[in-house]
């Protein structure tokens, strides 16, 4: 079985979830399409009209048969195609529009499907745009069937439909806006809810969750996970020299040294008080103790003390690491042996990087 990178499987995830909007995409398009082949039977018009009619028709066929092949295969695009097939939508509808008695018809109903269906998914000043070119658009082609049909054309009617355009737009525009504000409430308050407050880092909570996905990943393609574990040293006499307001800003200074150090698929943790945990996936142990040795170095060389000049103190970083599967296959007892190495930092000296395997060669 062929075991697929990270980078690989974040991509294939991004293309899946491009592939399902131009599918949806596609099938509002041939559903727009399908809603037109009854207008050619319910409005009678003359033999020269019925037949531009159907040979406009087919033109929108082949163009959504183009456009469909287009979006299956350049996915990726899909944002700067689907800007000029709204304009060309609307052109095509005007000129069927036209063919069947213009205001008379009531082929009207797809300029407030156009309008609907690129308000829920556009901008606001985008969807006026296309909805002020809809009603153009209309206007010209109702006018010019109104000299072909005098007896059909309508002004009234056709001041109506454009001012109910333009109220459906305003509407679409006001339901997406508060959709997406609602949206956004919902992302912070997601994201507040698995954060810490203080650091910005994942709280427990969300390390709970994560663990279970990232031993499945390490399960899943054999590469290992490191779990590195901090923790302040003297940070209790300084919070108790300096108060705790000092002491927030030293561990929001430490989360900040974290999260200059790491890569973006790390994941740090403030794991309660001053003690810190980064899981780190796909690196040897000597290279995840590296990492644990270079946040330990930058905070060193913020050369905080504590205490009067005969009892002078620096405020330093202790680090045990061990790794998964390697030390156990129970990330649990990976996580407790983090621990015991990091207990052993703190009784050999404090600002060290301590592995569990320099545990087994002591022991």
């Amino acid at each position: 079985m062929t075991k697929m990178k990270p980078e690989e499987s974040n991509f294939h995830l991004a293309q899946e979830g491009r592939s399902k909007k131009g599918m949806t995409f596609i099938f509002m398009r041939w559903l727009f399409v399908a809603g037109m082949v009854p207008f050619f039977f319910l409005v009678p018009v003359d033999d020269r009209l019925s037949i531009a009619f159907v040979e406009t028709l087919a033109i929108t066929v082949v163009y959504n048969i183009l456009v469909t092949l287009y979006f299956k295969n350049n996915t990726e695009k899909k944002k700067d195609i689907s800007s000029v097939t709204a304009y060309l939508d609307i052109i095509l509808l005007s000129i069927l529009s036209f063919q069947s008695c213009g205001v008379k018809s009531d082929i009207f109903i797809f300029y407030l499907f156009l309008v609907c269906y690129w308000g829920l998914r556009s901008e606001t000043f985008k969807t006026i745009r296309i909805s002020v070119f809809c009603i153009i658009a209309y206007t010209i082609s109702s006018v010019c069937a109104g000299r072909t049909f005098p007896n059909e054309f309508n002004a009234l009617t056709l001041l109506i439909r454009d001012i109910f355009i333009l109220l459906s737009t305003l509407g679409i525009c006001s339901i997406n806006s508060e959709v997406k504000k609602f949206d956004e409430m919902h992302k912070k308050e997601f994201k507040l809810a698995r954060t810490d407050k203080l650091t910005g880092l994942a709280n427990r909570h969300y390390f709970d969750q994560k663990l279970v996905e990232e031993v499945e990943y390490s399960n899943n393609t054999g590469n290992p996970l490191n779990v590195l574990i901090f923790d302040l040293d003297n940070f209790k006499k300084f919070n108790d020299s300096y108060g705790h307001i000092w002491g927030d800003k030293l561990l929001t200074l430490f989360s900040d040294i974290i999260k200059q150090n790491i890569r973006k698929n790390d994941i740090p943790v403030r794991f309660g008080g001053e003690e810190f945990l980064l899981l780190i996936r796909d690196l040897d142990s000597f290279m995840a103790k590296s990492v644990g040795d270079r946040i330990r170095r930058q905070l060193e060389k913020q050369k905080i003390y504590i205490g009067s000049d005969e009892e002078r103190k620096r405020v330093t970083v202790s680090c045990g690491v061990a790794q998964f599967p390697r030390h156990s296959k129970n990330i649990k007892e990976v996580i407790d042996m983090a621990d015991k190495a990091l207990y052993r930092a703190k009784e050999t000296g404090k600002n060290v990087v301590v592995s569990y395997d320099e545990m087994d060669i002591e022991q």
